[in-house]
């Protein structure tokens, strides 16, 4: 039986080796070409139009937009032109907003270290705050420096600080960012 097996396996493989053993294989190669359209430039109309959809049965009407008119209003007469100006009230200023920017010498865990470094900042008439807040359960005392109406100016004043306090990075803050946040009040130091 082991003889068998072995001739006609040895039969089987010499008949795959053999010159007679055809498959159909194909391959096909494809290359499409296709040409840019030609631009053309778009119809431009001065008048309406009446367009009718071909898939649908409603139709669409495009109306050109009307020229508008600037009609100049004169005045009745000369007491309306008038406008009084008022100071504003001493309340009025006191609670006026603020938009401009200060700078962040340092911030310190004790109020005699403000004072501190309070003193140590120059006295060129640039006004010194203190800000505290609670920054996770840890309160802070910022030592704030200046008052700038844009961030340049402020950017100036970090340049003129002694070098001491430029050590320490100061930032710059918006003021207006300080009294909107959870923790609003500064208070003066000189």
């Amino acid at each position: 039986m082991k003889k068998i097996t072995i001739v006609s396996l040895s039969l089987l493989l010499s008949a795959c080796v053999s010159n007679t053993y055809e498959t159909e294989v194909t391959s096909e190669s494809y290359r499409e070409e296709f040409q840019p359209a030609p631009i053309e430039k778009p119809i431009q109309t001065a008048v309406a139009e009446e367009t009718v959809m071909t898939q649908q049965t409603s139709v669409a009407k495009v109306v050109p937009q009307e020229e508008r008119t600037v009609v100049k209003l004169a005045p009745a007469n000369d007491a309306q032109q008038q406008v009084k100006i008022i100071p504003p009230s001493q309340k009025q200023m006191s609670q006026a907003a603020r938009y401009g920017y200060t700078v962040q010498v340092a911030a310190v865990g004790t109020q005699a270290k403000v004072s501190s470094f309070a003193r140590q900042l120059p006295n060129n008439g640039q006004p010194v705050w203190e800000h505290y807040k609670v920054v996770n359960g840890t309160k802070w005392y910022s030592v704030l420096y200046g008052d700038f109406g844009t961030r340049k100016e402020a950017e100036k004043a970090i340049a003129q600080l002694p070098e001491s306090f430029r050590d320490l990075k100061p930032f710059i803050k918006s003021i207006d960012s300080i009294k909107n946040s959870e923790f609003p009040d500064i208070v003066k130091i000189k």
